[in-house]
């Protein structure tokens, strides 16, 4: 689908590694804070066009800062948790 290895917890997928790069999982609670820290959503190829996805690049600001890698991977988590469609009960 986009040439990348997905990075999983619980099941549930909120990051992925394409291209020697890391990107988490966004929605429209997480995406501001993104784009204030001046990240960019990941891009792939398809027939000829690029297709967004819903994860943004690490900030480079936490590349060198492991609190702040695990402050927006857990913000990245809990978008997966939001994102995730609810089971109809039977």
């Amino acid at each position: 689908m986009f040439g990348g290895a997905g990075i999983y917890r619980d099941g549930k997928m909120f990051a992925l590694v394409a291209d020697g790069e890391v990107f988490l999982k966004s929605d429209n609670l997480l995406e501001p804070r993104f784009r204030a820290a001046g990240c960019r959503p990941f891009v792939y190829d398809k027939d000829g066009k690029g297709v967004a996805m819903s994860y943004w690049s690490l900030p480079e600001a936490a590349l060198d800062d492991a609190e702040a890698v695990k402050d927006w991977a857990e913000a990245a988590f809990q978008a997966a948790l939001r994102a995730a469609k609810p089971r109809l009960a039977r």
